[in-house]
């Protein structure tokens, strides 16, 4: 595992503990933003303006994965909930795979329970990783950034310094497994729009202008 990611990884689980200990003198609704995107839309550009502005923890597709193994072999991050929370985020998994008719594995019930831990807590923005599907029955706000094929092979073609005909392919490539692993894991079609609150089009959103969307759509939450 990284070393930076597994310090982020401890670090988060010392602020949940602390929350524990010294819980707020106000109880506050969770707020936690899901952010699903097409390849090339600028979705993680989004995720970390948002996650800055609102001061909430990003969790992209690196720490979760690093959070499902480092739960393989310790129960610390999940045990950061009580055990009435933990019981919570159990019944919710077990309704999530009778609802979506899940065959689940050891790593999809870590991911589910990983995001539900994270759902939970609050104050959080995940990225990817089919949170939408796992959190929708949260406080959530469920948001998809898109853009045109062409817009998005450009900017794929720009920030990796490749080639249009391998932006393109990179692009193809990174939606279909995208897409694959939300069926896999969840039996949902990421690109359906009724799994969503908001759809946003960074084609015609500037990065800043689509943060400012999602934050009024907080406010108004």
């Amino acid at each position: 595992m990284n070393r930076s990611i597994h310090k982020i990884i401890d670090e988060q689980i010392k602020r949940w503990e602390m929350g524990k200990i010294n819980p707020p003198l106000q109880i506050k609704p969770i707020n936690v933003i899901t952010i699903s995107r097409e390849s090339g839309s600028r979705g993680q550009e989004v995720a970390e303006k948002l996650a800055n502005k609102t001061g909430f923890d990003l969790f992209h597709h690196e720490i979760l994965e690093a959070m499902i193994e480092t739960s393989k072999n310790s129960k610390a991050l999940l045990e950061t909930l009580d055990e009435r929370g933990m019981n919570i985020v159990d019944d919710i998994v077990s309704a999530l795979v009778h609802e979506h008719h899940l065959w689940p594995d050891e790593y999809s019930k870590l991911l589910l329970k990983i995001l539900n831990t994270i759902g939970k807590h609050g104050n959080a923005v995940i990225l990817g990783r089919g949170g939408n599907c796992a959190l929708k029955k949260l406080n959530t706000i469920r948001v998809r950034i898109v853009a045109t094929d062409a817009l998005r092979w450009e900017y794929i073609q720009k920030t990796r310094n490749l080639s249009l005909d391998d932006a393109q392919k990179i692009m193809i490539s990174t939606d279909a497994n995208r897409i694959a692993f939300v069926k896999r894991y969840f039996n949902s079609d990421a690109s359906d729009p009724a799994n969503y609150d908001l759809i946003l089009n960074t084609g015609t959103l500037s990065v800043d202008r689509t943060v400012q969307v999602i934050q009024c759509a907080m406010d108004a939450a």
